[in-house]
């Protein structure tokens, strides 16, 4: 009788939680051509802090990557998510081959073994449905517009995601949404103040200097959202206030500008971001545009600059599309003293691109290391093909896409030319290292960035698999003679191409 009457007192209903599971894999393969521009691993030039490229042992660059994402949803009721986003790879150093066997007694004659890859949860964050809103509670995406500041990198073959640890309220009103958020992306190496980490330091503090004011990293913003999907149109206005303490680790902190004969420069912030964006459809017409417009401080510089990215669409039928970006993107002019008085350069998040090679592979980081085969690598020591974001350019990208049920050919025209160069006198700002050089051969820079034309076609088998294949051709501007050397860099033509498949589940 104890064991039914047990057996009774446990069969209670339960409240059974769901759990929904999506993803995306993707694998790409890459050959750049002529990336080094004939220079050798001992060419001089690259280290006088221009814009050269040092050879890596070859003048072609072929490496795949591989990346899965995996993003379980838990349901704890109707009110309740718990949602969030696990990593195998890395969607930047995610490379075929990156996971080399450290032991010896695995690296054979015959076969190999592989020390695999780590899973990482990269978003990890709740979502309560309440009477005055969802409100989310955790590391989760940030993404606004067309993706200029934030941009969550949800695509399929997006590398760069907006990521903070964040408490936001989404409050909608008809179609108004009102969304105030505080997002947290560093505390620094201590709760206590500022603390420079040192491993050989000994103390009362171990292995850490204590400094003065914080070390922090936060942004407070405040999102107005207004959505009409009978009129086809949403816009609104992103305010994000940026704050970061001035006690920021050299090694590991927010980097602001500085001399290239200084250490990577770190230091505070507090400026102000107004992201004004608009997209709407016009018929067979479809217009957007994204404008930051920021004022404050960087580093102790005036920071007041803004930027502007437009898309227009336009597709006459189901066959046929035309499309075109135009945008610009300041940089940082000359400086004659150690501190630029006033800071414009504007970097736009990475996953916004606009063609295969201009703005994507950045080129000086090819001879660099990628993976941590060698157990001596840490992650500190990568150095991505991919840094090369949109500054300093005034840019025009015009293209065309056919489409023929599953298959769709396309093609693509990219011209640039620069808003800033180094002056024949002082310090110019390189946008490849995040610092000022000083110019020493009292030549001035051109302005030409170069141009680009590539051709593509991709292969939709269903609403899971996507193949794309892309090619194209980039010719550098002058632009890129500038070696602050003597001899200037050659400047031939560049070939790359891109081969890759991806699911999404």
């Amino acid at each position: 009788m104890t064991i039914g009457a047990s057996a009774a007192v446990s069969s209670t209903p339960a409240s059974a939680m769901e759990l929904d599971w999506s993803g995306q894999f993707r694998a790409e393969s890459n050959l750049v051509r002529g990336y080094a521009k004939g220079n050798g691993p001992n060419d001089p030039r690259p280290a006088a802090g221009g814009y050269s490229i040092r050879g890596g042992g070859s003048e072609s660059a072929q490496f795949q990557t591989l990346f899965l994402r995996l993003m379980p949803k838990l349901v704890v009721n109707d009110n309740i998510y718990i949602k969030s986003e696990w990593w195998l790879g890395n969607p930047v150093y995610g490379f075929y081959g990156d996971s080399f066997p450290g032991s010896s007694d695995q690296r054979q004659f015959y076969s190999n073994q592989s020390r695999g890859a780590t899973v990482t949860a990269q978003r990890f964050w709740a979502e309560f449905l309440t009477d005055i809103g969802t409100v989310q509670v955790g590391r989760a995406p940030l993404n606004w517009g067309l993706g200029l500041v934030w941009s969550a990198g949800d695509g399929i073959f997006d590398r760069y995601e907006s990521t903070g640890d964040t408490l936001r309220l989404i409050s909608k009103f008809g179609a108004f949404s009102f969304i105030p958020a505080i997002t947290k992306y560093s505390m620094g190496n201590s709760v206590g103040g500022g603390c420079t980490f040192n491993a050989g330091t000994v103390g009362t503090t171990g292995a850490c200097t204590p400094g003065s004011g914080g070390a922090g990293l936060s942004d407070y913003s405040l999102a107005l959202k207004y959505e009409n999907p009978d009129e086809e149109f949403e816009g609104g206005v992103n305010f994000i206030k940026r704050v970061a303490g001035a006690a920021q680790d050299p090694a590991s902190g927010v980097i602001v500008p500085t001399l290239s004969t200084n250490p990577q420069g770190t230091g505070g912030m507090n400026f102000n971001t107004f992201d004004l964006y608009g997209k709407k459809k016009l018929g067979k017409l479809s217009l957007a545009a994204e404008l930051p417009v920021v004022s404050g401080d960087l580093g102790g510089s005036s920071y007041k600059t803004f930027a502007v990215a437009t898309e227009i669409k336009w597709k006459p039928n189901d066959t046929f599309e035309l499309n075109s970006k135009l945008g610009h993107a300041p940089g940082q002019g000359n400086i004659q003293g150690t501190q630029a008085e006033k800071f414009k350069a504007f970097f736009f998040n990475p996953n916004y691109r606009l063609g295969l090679i201009m703005f994507n592979y950045q080129l000086a980081n090819f001879a660099g290391v990628q993976t941590t085969n060698n157990p001596g690598a840490t992650s500190g020591n990568l150095s991505s093909p991919y840094d090369n974001p949109i500054v300093n350019a005034n840019y025009l990208a015009l293209g065309g896409t056919l489409h023929a049920e599953k298959w769709h050919f396309r093609t693509n025209f990219i011209t640039a030319k620069a808003s800033e160069s180094a002056g024949a006198s002082g310090n110019f700002y390189n946008y490849w290292t995040r610092k000022y050089v000083a110019n020493t051969t009292g030549k001035a820079q051109d302005k030409g960035l170069g141009s680009e034309i590539d051709f593509g076609t991709s292969f939709h088998w269903d609403e899971t698999f996507q193949f794309h294949f892309d090619f194209g051709w980039y010719y550098p501007g002058d632009f890129y003679r500038f070696s602050n050397a003597l001899a200037e860099n050659a400047n031939p033509t560049i070939f790359g191409a891109s081969l890759k498949a991806g699911v999404a589940f």
